[in-house]
């Protein structure tokens, strides 16, 4: 006769076999959790996307240098990043780079060599690779005069300069789509009807 522990052994792996859970195959039971998993995700992602939170623009008139810093707070700089810093003085883009990282966690600041004029209208508008975007506008002031203030618009209420004969377009402020959503729900009922 064997012993107890021998018993014991051969019980457990008969109850958890395959054969003994009513004709269903092991990894069926698998996807429902893989279903709330995904759900889950789907959940989370998109409250981990921040927006960029602030822009300052600082004009040098003596150095002729423009000064743009970015507030963005990102857990990683490397796959979580503004994409795009448009910089445009009277309507005009004077700079429209794309970046593939966001060299500081928190904040970064960008400088652009230009001969601005007091008066001179600049506009920011940095997106993030996610898609949300912020823009900033500030005019130029003569030397020796107070700074002038940031105004930071946020999207729903974002105004253009107006377009000179010369500049191109005005950008349009970039959303993320929502669309993703409901599709993916459609498709774990399709697979959980299966």
């Amino acid at each position: 006769m064997p012993d107890i522990h021998t018993q014991i052994v051969n019980r457990f792996l008969l109850s958890n076999s395959p054969r003994h859970h009513s004709g269903r195959r092991p990894r069926a039971d698998l996807l429902p959790a893989l279903a709330a998993a995904a759900f889950f995700l789907l959940l989370v992602l998109p409250a981990m996307a921040t927006a960029p939170s602030n822009i300052t623009i600082t004009y040098n008139p003596d150095m002729h240098r423009l000064f743009v810093t970015v507030t963005h707070p990102t857990e990683n700089p490397e796959t979580h990043y503004i994409r795009g810093v448009q910089v445009k003085i009277n309507g005009e883009v004077i700079s429209d780079p794309v970046y593939k990282n966001q060299t500081g966690r928190t904040s970064f600041t960008r400088t652009y060599d230009v001969m601005a004029n007091p008066g001179d209208s600049v506009w920011v508008v940095a997106t993030c690779i996610q898609g949300q975007s912020l823009e900033a506008h500030t005019e130029i002031r003569k030397p020796g005069s107070a700074p002038a203030p940031v105004k930071t618009a946020s999207p729903s209420s974002v105004t253009f300069p107006p377009a000179t004969a010369a500049a191109p377009a005005a950008a349009q402020t970039t959303y993320a789509d929502a669309g993703l959503f409901p599709l993916f729900g459609a498709a774990v009922v399709l697979i959980l009807r299966k």
